[in-house]
């Protein structure tokens, strides 16, 4: 997937902005707070449908504007399309590809995909389990959409379940009503578990490598699924566990008002040489042990859609020491990138590579020498 060209209109701080990037690796570098984020925004509201910023879309219009749009030409698999996106003030969202309406998100991930790295994706690692289950989520998502629809149906019913314990009517036959809601849990939980137990086994299998080559050799990353359920291998064994597991908790749920077991309770273990990256990593391993994560999740898209997604880093250098910013640079060339930085020093680092370089300042971008001028 690459795009040829894109065009931004009352977006963030941008009232207009053009850019034919490379089809290898674009950089963005400038002070803070001048809008370099905001062009990887862009591209991942116009791919996804969604900012990896805000829920909130008329947080991104531009002050005094009444809407935004974002238009593109992309190429993917031999074919180009036109996408087109727009945003106005107390209207639905409409988003076109080649001219015929995208009426759902997942109908619009099925066009293509981005990965995106953002320095709040440290909290993976550093933060509770819910966002370690949540980048697992949205990674076995990108690949498997069976999965996106049950996880999105698994929650739906366990909000159900769980607001039914808070407000619970003791003249109903709870048990009767509790045990309904399980085995739908339980046939759509048994997906869930058993597609994190591969998705884990093909992540361990895949970065072995990248991270080896990334850290220098220095370190080794390993990740382990935390479950009760994680050693089973058939759906239905799995489902029958769940079910088990969800009654035999009911009495437990009834007394602290929400559902204590299943897929929503469990968590990633991230090791590297064998210790505890939350407990023992600095931020420079976190930082890259998150990249390689990342380009992992891209070589396994590749493999599964026998297509790249774009990838979009966002303040990725800093905190990682030289050798470390080569060997992510030698990981990403040949992937169409969009990466942002404030150090201009740093900029230095792809002078041998395919790559477009821009200063933004001051609401434009300027291609500066550097790099080879490919899609200008």
């Amino acid at each position: 997937m690459k795009i040829k060209e894109i065009n931004i209109k009352n977006f963030r701080n941008y009232p207009y902005l053009s850019i034919k990037p490379n089809e290898n690796i674009n950089i963005f570098y400038g002070k803070n707070a001048a809008g370099k984020t905001n062009i990887l925004e862009g591209i991942s509201m116009l791919i996804s449908g969604k900012s990896f910023r805000t829920n909130k879309d008329k947080e991104i219009l531009k002050f005094g504007e009444e809407f935004f749009q974002i238009d593109a030409l992309i190429e993917n698999g031999g074919l180009e399309k036109d996408y087109f996106l727009e945003y106005s003030q107390n209207k639905k969202k409409k988003i076109t590809v080649n001219l015929s309406n995208i009426n759902s998100l997942k109908d619009l991930r099925r066009q293509g995909q981005i990965v995106t790295f953002i320095p709040e994706d440290l909290e993976i690692i550093k933060g509770g389990p819910s966002l370690r289950r949540k980048y697992i989520d949205t990674a076995i998502s990108n690949l498997d959409l069976i999965y996106r629809y049950n996880l999105s149906k698994y929650n739906k019913i366990l909000k159900e379940k769980n607001d039914l314990l808070k407000t619970r009517n003791k003249r109903l036959n709870e048990k009767f009503l509790f045990e309904a809601y399980n085995i739908q849990l339980a046939s759509l939980g048994a997906y869930l578990v058993l597609g994190r137990i591969k998705f884990i086994r093909d992540l361990n299998k895949e970065i072995k490598d990248i991270h080896f080559n990334i850290s220098d050799g220095d370190e080794k990353l390993d990740f382990s699924y935390i479950s009760p359920l994680r050693d089973f291998e058939d759906i239905k064994d799995i489902e029958k566990e769940l079910i088990r597991g969800l009654n035999s908790a009911l009495e437990k749920d009834l007394f602290v008002k929400y559902s204590t077991y299943g897929p929503q309770r469990d968590d990633l273990e991230i090791l590297a040489n064998g210790r505890d990256l939350k407990i023992y990593g600095s931020q420079g391993q976190k930082r890259s042990a998150i990249l390689s994560m990342k380009i992992a999740e891209i070589s396994l898209i590749k493999k599964k859609k026998s297509s790249a997604p774009i990838l979009l880093l966002d303040d990725v250098f800093s905190e990682l020491d030289p050798l470390r910013r080569k060997r992510l640079i030698e990981n990403i060339d040949g992937i169409q990138s969009f990466i942002s930085m404030a150090e201009k020093k740093n900029v230095e680092e792809f002078k041998n590579i395919l790559a477009n370089i821009y200063l933004v300042k001051d609401s434009n971008i300027k291609k500066v020498n550097g790099g080879n001028d490919v899609g200008k």
